[in-house]
């Protein structure tokens, strides 16, 4: 007898231990963890992922303190890639990797093979990253979003108008916090590294290159998403 996958599966991508930005490692730690825990009150059935990109190493008793509200910390540290990317300030690039290699291991390992069948949806949430009051799990629910990726609303870019050009991009999406169908998981993965590449050639964020390679056909906009975040690079918090 087949089971519907029903599981709502959260990336948590995460740089604890970091070399940017205006935090330190203890105020990044608690903030992951208020992420996590929030996460966890707001969807207590959620299957939740850290998969984290540190080029410096992350204390064994910090990742004690994650393991109480996630399912599975998947820790890259020390790994020569995001190592050489945090020496070149590349943030961006970083995220992208991190989320190529992170897939890699559910499409490769068995273990997480099997808890893939039973998920319906998959998240990726940007930590240091609160979900508001307002957020409902059962939003996700729609029978509508099958096969659909959810964004918040696009916005117009703030690049100019000759990197605009060069680019042949003229809006983004916030990638705070944004999710897929299972369906769609392998597209995703195919198009990560087209963003990354693009990132690369023309000089555009993460956000933009989800505008540039997101097949539109496949999108769904949402006026709000319900959750706020820090700016590692300016400390400020906004709220989507």
């Amino acid at each position: 007898m087949s089971i519907t996958p029903n599981k709502h599966l959260f990336i948590v991508t995460s740089t604890l231990n970091a070399t940017m930005g205006v935090f330190d490692y203890e105020t990044r730690i608690n903030q992951t963890l208020d992420t996590l825990r929030i996460l966890r009150e707001k969807v207590p059935e959620a299957i939740i992922v850290l998969t984290d990109s540190s080029p410096n190493n992350v204390d064994d008793s910090v990742l004690g303190q994650l393991s109480k509200y996630s399912n599975l910390n998947i820790m890259f540290q020390q790994d020569r890639d995001f190592i050489t990317l945090a020496n070149s300030g590349l943030k961006s690039q970083a995220e992208n990797v991190l989320l190529h290699k992170t897939i890699s291991l559910f499409k490769s390992n068995p273990d997480l093979m099997r808890v893939m069948s039973s998920v319906k949806r998959v998240y990726k949430m940007s930590g240091r990253t609160n979900l508001t009051d307002k957020f409902d799990i059962a939003r996700y629910d729609d029978p509508a979003l099958y096969g659909k990726y959810t964004f918040k609303k696009r916005m117009y870019t703030w690049l100019p108008i000759d990197a605009m050009a060069a680019a042949d991009v003229d809006h983004l999406l916030i990638t705070r916090m944004y999710s897929m169908c299972i369906s769609l998981l392998d597209n995703y993965y195919q198009i990560l590294p087209q963003m990354f590449n693009s990132m690369n050639e023309y000089g555009i964020d993460t956000e933009h290159a989800h505008y540039k390679h997101i097949d539109k056909q496949y999108l769904i906009e949402f006026d709000e998403i319900y959750c706020q975040g820090t700016m590692a690079s300016t400390g400020m918090t906004e709220t989507y």
